[in-house]
């Protein structure tokens, strides 16, 4: 019957009671206000406002009319803005899954930046090991995995946004504070606390670190880098974290040194292969690229690199 301008024109002309101030209040021209009206009363059949001297007054039929489109005009405003918040990524859910080291560290930093400029924006985000987010990633139980050193798997997209370091840690006064480095000569005859075997982070360090002869001094092995951590601090022996969870932040009464030779572990974003992500998933990643705590661990990761040289 209405287009929802001629409701509009109609709804600006009732307010301001001339058509004068209807099309100053829309910025349009008084005629076309005029021309609008007489084509609604020309087809509904009966006239929507009568003239008193200079001002237009609504009959009672348009104040039925008036009363009835206001819901209509809520729900459209209400659509309107909603359009616009998505127009600026301010409205949304973002669904983000990651690994222990990277939940406990990169990604709440990173998702205070992002809802802080985009109040409308609500987050979700889960823990789980590394199967598990890309068992999340895949089953779209998640929009973006994070992950420390996850293997290969068809179907999804890595892509590496910093590598960090795994670093040896250990309660403040313990003889390797005096080294600069720590090789796996200085572990000799160490108590150590060590991962899961073939977890990711125990893959980080078998190659040049973890040999036979100093797997044998495990004195106790865990699934959490907070875990060995935790051990460490209150002395139980030495742990092997990734530089995330020693250096950002203050949390554990630890020393911590390189591992020489330097042993990297990449920090990846995990998401569908083949997928265009949503407006709101491609803004998040894009500030997280130049997080600064990625930046930290970059920074740190070319250090070792110089160191290695």
């Amino acid at each position: 019957m209405f287009t929802l301008r001629q409701l509009e024109i109609f709804r600006a002309v009732v307010r301001a009671r001339t058509t004068v101030g209807a099309a100053r209040a829309l910025n349009v021209s008084q005629p076309l206000v005029s021309n609008m009206i007489r084509q609604m009363e020309a087809r509904i059949g009966f006239p929507l406002f009568e003239r008193l001297g200079n001002r237009l007054v609504p009959t009672p039929d348009a104040d039925e009319i008036h009363r009835d489109s206001e819901s209509i005009f809520s729900l459209y405003q209400a659509f309107t803005h909603r359009i616009e918040a998505r127009q600026r990524s301010e409205s949304g859910h973002l669904r983000v899954v990651g690994t222990p080291p990277l939940a406990n560290a990169l990604i709440p930093r990173a998702l205070k930046e992002f809802v802080s400029k985009r109040p409308a924006v609500r987050v979700h985000l889960d823990t789980r090991r590394i199967i598990g987010v890309l068992e999340s990633v895949e089953t779209r139980m998640a929009d973006i995995g994070l992950g420390l050193n996850p293997p290969e798997r068809e179907g999804l997209s890595f892509e590496v946004l910093a590598r960090a370091q795994m670093v040896c840690v250990f309660a403040p006064g313990h003889p390797l504070e005096d080294k600069l480095a720590v090789t796996s000569q200085d572990l000799a005859g160490l108590p150590l606390i060590l991962y899961e075997p073939s977890s990711s982070l125990d893959i980080a360090i078998s190659r040049d670190i973890l040999t036979p002869e100093l797997r044998s001094q495990a004195i106790a092995e865990v699934r959490y880098s907070s875990v060995a951590c935790l051990m460490a601090e209150v002395g139980m022996g030495v742990a092997f974290v990734d530089s995330l969870t020693a250096y950002v932040g203050d949390r554990y009464r630890l020393s911590a040194r390189p591992l020489y030779p330097s042993q990297p572990v990449p920090v990846c974003l995990i998401t569908r292969k083949d997928e265009p992500a949503k407006r709101i998933q491609a803004n998040f990643i894009a500030e997280l690229r130049h997080s600064p705590t990625l930046t930290a661990i970059r920074e740190f990761g070319n250090d070792m690199t110089d160191f290695d040289g």
